[in-house]
This record gives C-alpha cells, sequence and structure tokens, in this order.
C-alpha cells in the first residue's frame, strides 16, 4: 500500500518551519543518527501497539535512500518523484522478490523535523498508522536526509520509511 502525507498537513509544516541550519559536516553525522533514533521509535511505537518489531533491511535501507534523493533532486515530495513509477527504487535496490511493499514519507523543518514529530504525524493518519503498524511487514528500511532549504522551508528534514514483506 502506497500513502501520501496529506496536503493540508505539509502545508502547515511549511508554514510552521524555523530558521534552523545544519552544517554540512554535522548533517552526514546526523543523518545515520536520525535514521536510528527513528528506528528505535518505530520499534517502541510498535510494540506499545502489540507489534512485533520490524526486520532492517540493507536493500530496504538502498531503497529508501534513492527515494530521498530523488525526492530532493526533484524538489517533489511525492512517492513517484521525477514521474519515477513507486516500485523503481524497490527495483534498482534488489528489492524484487517480495510480494508487498508499502512506504511513509515525512518532512518538517523547526519543530517539527524530529523523529517523533515524524511518529506522530504517520500515527494520526490512517493510512500511515496502518503501514506503521502492519501485522503483516517483516522488514523496514529507513532513510533520512538533511538539507538548509527544500519545499519552500529552511532546515528541512525528510524521512522515508519503506516496508516489506
Amino acid at each position: 500500500m502506497k500513502n501520501c502525507v496529506a496536503i493540508p498537513f505539509v502545508t502547515i509544516v511549511a508554514a510552521l518551519s524555523g530558521a534552523f541550519t545544519m552544517p554540512a559536516a554535522v548533517a552526514g553525522t546526523a543523518t545515520s543518527q536520525q535514521a536510528d533514533a527513528l528506528v528505535g521509535l518505530i520499534d517502541a511505537t510498535r510494540v506499545q501497539h502489540g507489534v512485533r518489531p520490524l526486520h532492517r533491511s540493507r536493500l530496504l535501507d538502498r531503497s529508501a535512500s534513492l527515494k530521498a534523493s530523488e525526492i530532493r533532486r526533484c524538489n517533489s515530495f511525492s512517492h513517484t518523484p521525477c514521474g519515477m513509477s513507486f516500485t523503481r527504487t524497490f527495483q534498482i535496490a534488489g528489492y524484487r522478490r517480495h510480494k508487498r511493499m508499502g512506504e511513509n514519507l515525512y518532512w518538517g523543518s523547526g519543530g517539527l523535523s524530529s523523529p517523533s514529530s515524524a511518529i506522530a504525524a504517520w500515527l494520526n493518519s490512517p493510512p500511515h498508522r496502518a503501514n506503521l503498524l502492519g501485522r503483516a511487514w517483516r522488514e523496514l528500511g529507513v532513510s533520512a536526509v538533511y538539507s538548509p532549504s527544500m519545499f519552500g522551508a529552511q532546515g528541512v528534514w525528510l524521512y522515508v520509511l519503506q516496508f516489506g514483506a
């Protein structure tokens, strides 16, 4: 199941964005820390709701990273950035043999840029909540990308979750 963050929420995120910027040298280290923090929150959220944690997949991490790169490159917050099919990054990453794939996207700036903000937004959106807490999922891939400027906002964190079964 592919799901999109509702446009009104994205508009609110952009409107509430702050002027936070991060030096490029710090962004690389922070990216892996943000991704790890997000995985920890996903695991805790799933356990809290009676669902087992997911296995982190190297292939899905690569696919999520490719999707984040395309979103950033085209400045297109979409499951199909640059006109790419939804499944294209899964295929490029080598995640072909699986029958079921899903994806959650989130971006935020200022006070809405944390992994916990992403989790809260996904839990408050029925289709994203269904992905986040889905019992059929077995694997997870995560990408966290920082950009000084994206989608008309400053200091943006973009999070891509990809699910597989």
